[in-house]
């Protein structure tokens, strides 16, 4: 397996000018990281230049991130993952200057290159700031106040290092964000998004989520949440419903950790599945976690009453999907990450209404696999969080148990549903040479064969493509 400090040998002879692992690289040795992927090299000036003649002898390719600061990035992918370099130039006169400008003191270290290549220790790391002694307490501690205004995005990003590394922010940086709070909208929307969904894939989002939202950044993000401050009504609302929320985003911990237990043979799959990456920096995890979130956004706007004074949220499942499409553009989320936040919100509350005592029919959990798609999983993790945020202010036997049904929905998903979905017994093309078109009753013949099939009812093409004919010849006497 090879890292990316594995190439390094060959920047020194591309020029006599002193050459620095900086930032991230330094902290990564010194928490004796096993795999490295991830460089940075400081270079007084030219580093432009250096990073196109590094990309030519690893075979790498180059582009800017940044053309007017000229900082630049080689990327190289190798069979174990891609390899990525960050060149810039000193920001200052000298290395302690640019040191200086860094965010946290972690990160404000340097380490000669060529001396890193000889002794492959991090003996003589330059560290003005005492970097090395935070990393041994595991404190996340900002180099100055005032380095948190040049680039707000700092805010978040003390937050992702504490959720990342498991570290404490320390008080006085802790303080001095709490000041600046109203600055973490400022940066471009997707560098925000990019820091938050990286918060939101880290474990312990109880832990993470109460961070943000001491330090005054979660409802700046996400000002739906202060909107449901102190709304608590009816009978089990012993907590507001954003309290309720908070809660549900930090069940979600023990309902993955309880997978194995739940859905054993489908556990790793389940794993895999939320790992997966929507778009850059957001996995399937992260929207999971934004969706808890945002799951009851829409109970202010449908609360009512019906005649014996029973309070009721009649549709908060689907305005919720269309308020949290809002919230999705906000972040510049893809069009993938927004329809997977959408449909497990507006489907949030269907393992309830599968919960009965004979368990789900199998007509109801192929429809339920149908309308979630490859959202199934987030779907049943959020409604699983959201019931064990709501079973702890009842009282025993007054809340039906979803593991059960939620069990039965994974077996029948990974047994049935995907089977039937990668090897459908009948095709498009079966329609249209029967003469049909494709259109909304197109869909609906296949939907009903397909559902056929995965209940069992429908074994083989030929018995499929007699049900069709059926189907064709029924539809014409009507």
């Amino acid at each position: 397996m090879k890292t990316a400090d594995t190439y390094l040998p060959g920047l020194p002879p591309l020029t006599s000018q002193p050459l620095y692992l900086v930032g991230g690289s330094v902290r990564g040795l010194l928490l004796k990281q096993a795999r490295i992927t991830d460089i940075d090299i400081l270079i007084p000036t030219g580093s432009e230049t250096i990073a196109r003649a590094f990309a030519d002898t690893i075979g790498g390719s180059f582009f800017y991130l940044d053309e007017e600061r000229k900082i630049t990035r080689v990327v190289m992918h190798a069979p174990d993952g891609p390899l990525q370099f960050d060149f810039t130039d000193f920001i200052g006169p000298d290395l302690l200057a640019d040191l200086g400008r860094r965010d946290f003191t972690m990160n404000a270290m340097a380490l000669d290159l060529r001396r890193f290549l000889q002794t492959r220790t991090t003996d003589g790391v330059v560290d003005p700031f005492g970097g090395q002694e935070d990393i041994r307490n595991r404190i996340v501690r900002a180099t100055a106040a005032v380095v948190l205004e040049e680039d707000p995005l700092r805010l978040l990003r003390a937050c992702r290092f504490a959720a990342a590394l498991g570290f404490e922010i320390e008080a006085g940086t802790a303080a001095s964000i709490r000041e600046r709070s109203a600055l973490v909208t400022r940066p471009a929307p997707e560098r925000i998004r990019d820091e938050f969904f990286r918060i939101l894939s880290c474990p312990q989002g109880g832990r993470n989520l109460g961070l943000m939202d001491d330090l005054g950044l979660l409802t700046r993000l996400l000002p739906e949440l202060e909107m449901l401050r102190g709304f608590s009504p009816g009978r089990y609302h012993v907590f507001d419903v954003r309290t309720h929320s908070l809660k549900a985003a930090d069940y979600m911990d023990g309902v993955l950790a309880d997978l194995p237990r739940i859905v054993p043979d489908h556990t790793a799959g389940i794993v895999e599945h939320l790992g997966e990456e929507l778009e850059q920096h957001v996995e399937r995890l992260s929207l999971l976690r934004f969706s808890c979130l945002l799951h009851d956004i829409a109970k202010p706007e449908t609360l009512s009453r019906d005649e014996a004074g029973h309070i009721h949220f009649y549709g908060h499942d689907s305005l919720g999907a269309d308020r949290a499409r809002v919230a999705c553009s906000r972040f510049r989320l893809s069009r993938a990450s927004e329809a997977v936040v959408a449909k497990v919100i507006k489907q949030h509350m269907r393992l309830f209404n599968l919960s009965t005592p004979g368990g789900p029919s199998k007509n109801a959990l192929y429809r339920y696999c149908r309308d979630l798609g490859d959202a199934l999983p987030e779907s049943l993790i959020l409604s699983q969080a959201d019931a064990r945020a709501t079973i702890e202010l009842m009282p025993p036997g007054a809340f039906t148990n979803t593991e059960k049904p939620m069990a039965a929905v994974f077996e029948y998903y990974y047994g049935k549903f995907l089977k039937t979905e990668s090897k459908p017994l009948v095709t498009g093309q079966d329609l249209i040479g029967r003469g049909l078109r494709p259109g909304p009753q197109f869909r609906e013949i296949l939907d009903t064969i397909k559902e056929q099939q995965a209940i069992g009812a429908l074994n083989d093409r030929e018995g499929a493509l007699r049900h069709l004919d059926g189907i064709i010849e029924r539809e014409e006497k009507q």
